[in-house]
């Protein structure tokens, strides 16, 4: 609009006017275009370089089962990124591996205060007392992940076990009915559930189940 209104192609009086308001109007779109653009922060801002660079060596030591080395890098991250969930579940991943169950609830429960409806950590968490044999501890985990996700197959399962090491059976039955109902390929909930009634002396059922997770798991 601007060539087509310039005074060396339009010398009346009425399309130099013309001439004026397009050239005033790209200067204010031009201007205001700049306010609006702000720099975008580079990944490095957020996230500063040596945090990254020890990230992923941990990581690569995490992958080798190195897990003492390891350790050593996700603090580093956690120190320089404290609201990192990943490294902070990485890590307590790493001290679970190690058998150093209260340093890994530790990192679990950091986790949670982050983020309480963290999936993964309340499982982790579940699973690293059921580890150290805190059943009941590891039960109260394992519900408040049911409570965010009451469809969870494998959270019902390790649920089960917990009250088939506190020895209520009708109870852990019924956790691996549940688990098997939202999932009927999990061989372990199968498995677990043809222990649980060879135990309460029924053989031939649990036998079925036994045999059903061992043809999943060919």
């Amino acid at each position: 609009m601007a060539l087509e209104y310039h005074p060396d192609k339009n010398s009346s009086e009425k399309d130099g006017a013309q001439f004026k308001l397009i050239s005033e109007a790209y200067r204010i779109l031009k201007t205001q275009y700049k306010n609006d653009v702000k720099p975008e922060k580079k990944f490095a801002d957020l996230y500063p370089e040596d945090a990254v660079s020890w990230y992923d060596k941990a990581e690569a030591l995490f992958a080798d089962r190195n897990y003492d080395k390891a350790v050593v890098y996700y603090d580093k991250v956690t120190s320089q990124l404290p609201r990192y969930e990943n490294a902070w579940l990485r890590k307590g991943d790493c001290f679970s591996s190690l058998k150093r169950y209260d340093e890994a609830l530790v990192c679990y429960d950091k986790i949670l205060e982050l983020n309480p409806q963290s999936m993964r950590a309340l499982n982790l968490k579940g699973i690293c007392l059921s580890d150290m044999g805190l059943y009941r501890e590891a039960l109260e985990s394992f519900d408040r992940a049911l409570d965010l996700n009451p469809k969870h197959a494998i959270v019902w399962n390790l649920k089960g076990m917990c009250l088939y090491n506190l020895k209520k059976y009708d109870k852990a039955l019924d956790s691996f009915d549940r688990a098997i109902k939202l999932d009927n390929s999990l061989a372990a909930a199968w498995y677990n559930k043809g222990n649980l009634l060879l135990q309460m002396e029924k053989k031939k059922e649990g036998t079925k189940c036994i045999e059903k997770a061992r043809k999943l798991r060919q």
